[in-house]
C-alpha cells in the first residue's frame, strides 16, 4: 500500500535527520559527554551512566560500536529516556565482543602459545619422571613443563588392563592434587597401590605433617609471601608405539584418564637402550622402520583433539662421518641415509606441534657418550621453521647440560624454544635456578636439601611402583633418585651406598635414617676437609660417571682399527661389570 507522508511529517523528519548527523560529525567523547549532560536529570543517574559508557569506550571505535554510537545519537535526540537503557544494552553487546574476540585468539594461538611458551624442561624418563619429582621441580625449581615417564601403548591399552593403568599414569585432577598437598582432601586420595602403602611404613601421621608443613614453608620462601600460592601444572605424557591404532587407543585412554591435565602425546624416537629395538620403538624404530613412526604420528593427530599437542623426541640420524669414525659399531649398514632436515621435514608432514631433538645419535650413550652436537639441533630448527613456515616453530634441545650456564649457552647455539634436561636434572634438580654454590659445604647442604625435599614430596605423594616391582616399587623410584641426587657422597661411604641398594631398606622411614647418618659424617668437617674430599670434583658427579673415563680415553688413544676399538669397548663393558659386582 501507498503510505502518504504531510509535508510537516516529511519536514519534522529531515529536520530530525539533519540533527543526528551533525550529532555523529562531532568526536565520540564529546557527544557522548554532551548527550549525558543534556539527558540526564539527577546527579545518579549521571554517573551511573557515566561510569558504565567509561567502561564500554574502548569499543566505540570497532565497526559495531561506531553504528551503536550512531543510532544512539538519533535515538536519544527523539526520546533522551531510553538513554540508560540504551548503555545496558551496549554493556551486553561489549561483553559478547570480548568473549567472541577471547575464543578467536584463542584459536588462533599455537600449541606453543597455548602451553604458555615453556623455557625449561623436565624429560621423560622411565621410573624418574614420576609425579613427586615433577611437583618439586615445577613448584621450586623454575621447571616449566615436565613429562610424564614412558608409557608402552600396548600394554596401557590392551595387555595390563586398568592395573597396568593405576600403575604407571600418575597424572590427575590439579584440584585432588593441590587439595592432597594442602591437606584439605584425604591424604589417601591419590594412594592407589600396595606398593605405595610399603613405602610408607612406620610414618606417623604427626611424620606426614611435618612433611607437609617444610613443603609449604619452602613454597612460601620461593614466593615470597606468606600465602601459599602454587601450581599443578598440566604435562606431556610419553608413549611408545609402532601400531598407530594402538598408539591412538593409548592416547585416548590416556586423555580420559588424565582429567584435562594432558597437555600432549609424545612419541619416543630418541630411546637407545637395546630393549627399545626388541620393543620397537624410540630411536630404533625411527632409524630402522622411519615410516612406521610418522604413520604413528600421522594417526595420533587425526585421531586427537585439536587443542591436544602431538610431539616426538628424536634423536639425530647417524652420518657418515659417524661411521669413518667407528662411532656406530660395526653392525650398523648404511642402507638408507638420512639427514637431520628430511627427518624434521617428514615429521612436520607428520603433523607434530614441536619437536624435541638430542643432539646425538643413538650411538652414543652410556660407555660410548660423546660431546652433544649443538650445531645438529640448530640445523633441525632452522628446517623446522622454514619448511613449516611458522619462524617460531617450537624445537626443544636435549643433551650436553651440566651446568646452569650451559642452558643460555644452549639457547645461545641451537636458536631453540626450550632446553629439556635429564641426566643433569636427575642430579641436580636446581639446574634451571641459578645458584650461588662457592663451597664445599655449599654443595654438600644443597645436596642433603633436594634429597630432603624429594622425600618430603614422596611422603605425600609416594610414587607409582611403574615397572619396578609391586611390593617395593614405589619405594625403588624414590631409592633410585636418592642415588643419583647423593651419588658423590656415596661412593665416599660404600657402606651407606650398600645399604641403600639392600631390599631390606625398603621405607621412606629407613631412607631419612639413612640421610641422617650420612649428614652427621660429614658435620664434623671443616671446608678444608670438604674440599680435599673427592666429592668436591665434579669429575665425580653422577653426570660425569661415564663422560669423564671417555674423555680421558680420546685424549690419550691414537688412531686405531675398528676391531682395536671395539676390543677397547667390551673392555671398558667388563670393567664396568666388575665393578658393579664389587659393590654388591
Amino acid at each position: 500500500a501507498n503510505i502518504t507522508t504531510s509535508p510537516a511529517t516529511a519536514r519534522t523528519q529531515d529536520e530530525e535527520m539533519t540533527a543526528a548527523v551533525a550529532l555523529t560529525s562531532i568526536p565520540y567523547p564529546v557527544i557522548l559527554f554532551l548527550t549525558i549532560w543534556s539527558c540526564v536529570i539527577t546527579r545518579a543517574v549521571a554517573d551511573r551512566a557515566m561510569n558504565n559508557i567509561q567502561q564500554s569506550m574502548k569499543h566505540v571505535a570497532t565497526r559495531s560500536g561506531r553504528a551503536w554510537h550512531r543510532e544512539t545519537c538519533f535515538c536519544i535526540h527523539k526520546n533522551p529516556s531510553i538513554l540508560n537503557k540504551r548503555i545496558l544494552n551496549f554493556k551486553s553487546f561489549a561483553s559478547t565482543a570480548e568473549n567472541n574476540n577471547d575464543t578467536n585468539t584463542q584459536q588462533t594461538k599455537t600449541f606453543y602459545q597455548r602451553i604458555n611458551q615453556p623455557r625449561h624442561i623436565l624429560a621423560p624418563m622411565v621410573a624418574q619422571s614420576d609425579l613427586p619429582f615433577r611437583l618439586m621441580c615445577e613448584q621450586l625449581y623454575n621447571v616449566d613443563l615436565s613429562y610424564t615417564q614412558m608409557i608402552h601403548a600396548h600394554n596401557f591399552a590392551e595387555r595390563g588392563g586398568d592395573t597396568f593403568r593405576r600403575n604407571h599414569l600418575d597424572v590427575y585432577d590439579e584440584s585432588l592434587v593441590r587439595n592432597v598437598l594442602l591437606g584439605s582432601a584425604d591424604s589417601n586420595a591419590l594412594i592407589f597401590t600396595q606398593s605405595q602403602r610399603n613405602a610408607l611404613e612406620g610414618l606417623s601421621e604427626s611424620d606426614i605433617e611435618a612433611s607437609r608443613q617444610r613443603i609449604i614453608s619452602a613454597l612460601q620462601t620461593k614466593n615470597n609471601s606468606l600465602e601459599t600460592t602454587f601450581e599443578v601444572k598440566p604435562c606431556v605424557v610419553q608413549i611408545a608405539a609402532h601400531d598407530p591404532d594402538m598408539a591412538a587407543k593409548a592416547a585416548e585412554i590416556i586423555l580420559e584418564r588424565s582429567n584435562g591435565q594432558c597437555l600432549a602425546i609424545d612419541l619416543n624416537l630418541g630411546c637407545p637402550q637395546a630393549i627399545a629395538r626388541k620393543g620397537r620403538y624410540g630411536s630404533f624404530l625411527h632409524d630402522e622402520t622411519p615410516q612406521a613412526a610418522y604413520d604413528v604420528l600421522t594417526k595420533l593427530r587425526n585421531t586427537l583433539p585439536k587443542e591436544v599437542g602431538v610431539t616426538a623426541k628424536i634423536r639425530l640420524p647417524p652420518t657418515q662421518a659417524d661411521a669413518q669414525e667407528g662411532k656406530l659399531g660395526h653392525e650398523f649398514r648404511f642402507d638408507n641415509p638420512v639427514t637431520i632436515e628430511e627427518r624434521v621435514r617428514r615429521l612436520i608432514d607428520s603433523g607434530v606441534d614441536l619437536i624435541t631433538i638430542h643432539g646425538r645419535t643413538r650411538f652414543e650413550n652410556k660407555v660410548t657418550v660423546g660431546p652433544v652436537n649443538w650445531d645438529g639441533v640448530r640445523l633441525a630448527a632452522a628446517t623446522a621453521r622454514e619448511y613449516s613456515g611458522d619462524v617460531n616453530f617450537p624445537i626443544f634441545a636435549n643433551g650436553g647440560i651440566e651446568y646452569f650456564s650451559d642452558v643460555q649457552k644452549c639457547f645461545d647455539e641451537t636458536l631453540c624454544s626450550g632446553v629439556m634436561s635429564s641426566e643433569s636434572l636427575l642430579e641436580n634438580p636446581g639446574i634451571f635456578d641459578e645458584q650461588n654454590i662457592v663451597s664445599g659445604r655449599d654443595t654438600l647442604e644443597r645436596q642433603l636439601q633436594y634429597a630432603d625435599t624429594y622425600l618430603d614430596y614422596c611422603t605425600i605423594f609416594p610414587p607409582l611402583p611403574g615397572s619396578l616391582g609391586i611390593k617395593g616399587g614405589s619405594y625403588n623410584v624414590a631409592k633410585s633418585h636418592l642415588f643419583k641426587i647423593l651419588h658423590r657422597y656415596l661412593e665416599e661411604q660404600p657402606d651407606l651406598r650398600t645399604w641403600l641398594g639392600n631390599q631390606e631398606c625398603c621405607t621412606i622411614l629407613q631412607a631419612r635414617a639413612l640421610m641422617c647418618d650420612l649428614r652427621s659424617r660429614y658435620s664434623t668437617l671443616d671446608e678444608e676437609q670438604l674440599k680435599m674430599k673427592t666429592s668436591w670434583k665434579d669429575d665425580n658427579s653422577w653426570y660425569r660417571r661415564h663422560r669423564q673415563s671417555n674423555a680421558s680415553a680420546a685424549e690419550n688413544t691414537e688412531p686405531v682399527s675398528l676391531e682395536e676399538r671395539k676390543k677397547l669397548a667390551k673392555l671398558r663393558i667388563q670393567a664396568l661389570r666388575e665393578q658393579r659386582l664389587s659393590r654388591a
